[in-house]
């Protein structure tokens, strides 16, 4: 439930900042990439938060797949694509190396409701 609220006040910060304005910025998370991607019917502010999501280097499966399904532009959907496959045909970078180094980094610890309020 809080995760829902926390993401709700961040979708509200963004769009009062500018949409177009927050993806711009140079250090905008990856989090509030995916969160823009997953709540914006704008083809537009979709497009440009998916280029900017697939310059970061750390991406997962669910991060490709995101972009595969939010977006329309073709040039877009070949590198998420292109990016999939990769990952899809290296055992290490697949699917159970994106839940390796997502173990290492924290990143479940981080979204665990358990600790959200720690």
């Amino acid at each position: 439930m809080s995760s829902i609220l926390d993401d709700q006040l961040r979708l509200m910060a963004l769009k009062q900042y500018g949409l177009i304005k927050s993806i711009k910025t140079p250090d905008i998370s990856e989090e509030d990439l995916r969160l823009i991607l997953k709540n914006t019917e704008n083809k537009t502010i979709k497009q440009l938060a998916a280029e900017k999501l697939l310059k970061k280097t750390n991406l997962y499966t669910v991060d490709l797949e995101l972009i595969l399904k939010s977006t329309e532009n073709e040039t877009i959907k070949q590198l998420a694509t292109e990016k999939l496959q990769y990952l899809n045909s290296h055992p290490r970078l697949g699917v159970a190396g994106s839940i390796a180094r997502a173990q290492h980094s924290g990143y479940f610890k981080k979204r665990s409701p358990i600790n959200r309020n720690k």
